[in-house]
């Protein structure tokens, strides 16, 4: 299972934060902004991994927030998250 995660952090703790996350052997980060923001991928074997993992992200230091806005089935099922369609503040 693939999900897509936006990971939230001050613009000044962006690159530490990218870093981090980029060292976790399940986690990629394939964009980030100067607002702070960056989308990251996040391999799991199921859901409850795939959660597990979101909230390992929200733990790290200097991470304000992580949520989950997206995911894919090993089948090509897509779903979104039903918080994805909110705007960060």
């Amino acid at each position: 299972m693939i999900s897509g995660v936006v990971v939230a952090s001050r613009p000044e703790n962006l690159q530490v934060v990218s870093d981090a996350v980029d060292a976790l052997p399940w986690a990629e980060v394939h964009y980030s902004d100067s607002a702070g923001r960056l989308v990251v991928t996040v391999e799991a074997d199921g859901i409850d991994a795939s959660i597990e993992r979101v909230e390992s992200l929200q733990r790290l230091p200097d991470v304000l927030s992580a949520s989950l806005a997206e995911y894919r089935f090993e089948e090509g099922e897509m779903q979104s998250h039903p918080s994805s369609k909110s705007e960060p503040n």
